[in-house]
């Protein structure tokens, strides 16, 4: 139809649902970690990096689709990953829970980086 506006909401897409499951399985298990003291400045940069990978993804998908913010969503996965990996060096978190969320925050990085609806 000629003139018809599709609207798709930036939950559609595949990256973001991923990114929402990766994101709240990673603030389920490092919760405990604000908790001990020598952990919480590293439980609050996990927090601060799960929200701005969800907050990117929503502006990079809304609107005209800005690609800066896929790129900055791509950026705090990264640094969402190197994270998880000296919570594991720190036994923070047990290396099996470190590498099952690292594997989900590679299947983030994928569709972001193709662009998955």
């Amino acid at each position: 139809m000629i003139g018809e506006i599709v609207v798709v909401d930036y939950r559609d897409y595949e990256s973001w649902k991923r990114a929402r499951f990766a994101v709240c399985s990673v603030l389920d298990m490092t919760k405990p970690l604000s908790q001990l003291a020598e952990h919480r400045g590293l439980a609050l940069e996990i927090d601060h990096l799960s929200v701005s990978i969800l907050d990117n993804l929503a502006k990079g998908y809304e609107g005209s689709g800005d690609s800066t913010f896929l790129k900055k969503a791509l950026e705090s996965v990264d640094r969402l990953d190197s994270a998880l990996h000296r919570a594991s060096e720190r036994q923070a978190l047990t290396n099996s829970t470190s590498h099952r969320l690292q594997r989900q925050l590679k299947g983030v990085r994928w569709c972001i980086a193709e662009n998955k609806t």
